[in-house]
């Protein structure tokens, strides 16, 4: 009796322990996904737009991280860092396309007001 409670103890630690070993797939497509999207806030020119700098940068960061705990084979931490490093990366982007026209309306917006109080009605 005692040695099938330990057959079945061993048994069970087995399963967990081979449950563990049992990895997910490495996240390829979203390693993908993420450096197109960081490729993409390059070319709008998010590292001139310091805004937009600081989010890059963080984006590029966890695709490194991620990529290193994929040699690891830490697929699921990897998987989280890549989807941080994409949601950086579009953050980066959107401010790369707003912060410039933001400053350009502002621009426009003080040179209409100036011509408005230099030429009373």
């Amino acid at each position: 009796m005692r040695k099938m409670i330990l057959a079945a103890a061993l048994a069970l630690v087995a399963t967990g322990c081979g449950a563990k070993r049992i990895t997910a797939d490495p996240p390829t497509e979203r390693l993908a996904e993420s450096q197109t999207t960081i490729r993409a806030a390059e070319q709008v020119g998010a590292a001139r737009v310091p805004e937009a700098a600081t989010y890059l940068g963080f984006a590029q960061q966890q695709v490194a991280a991620a990529q290193q705990l994929m040699s690891e084979g830490r697929y699921e931490a990897a998987d989280l860092q890549l989807q941080q490093a994409a949601a950086d990366a579009q953050l980066a982007f959107a401010l790369a396309r707003a912060v410039p026209l933001e400053n350009e309306a502002r621009r426009l917006l003080e040179q209409v007001e100036a011509l408005r109080s230099s030429n009373p009605r």
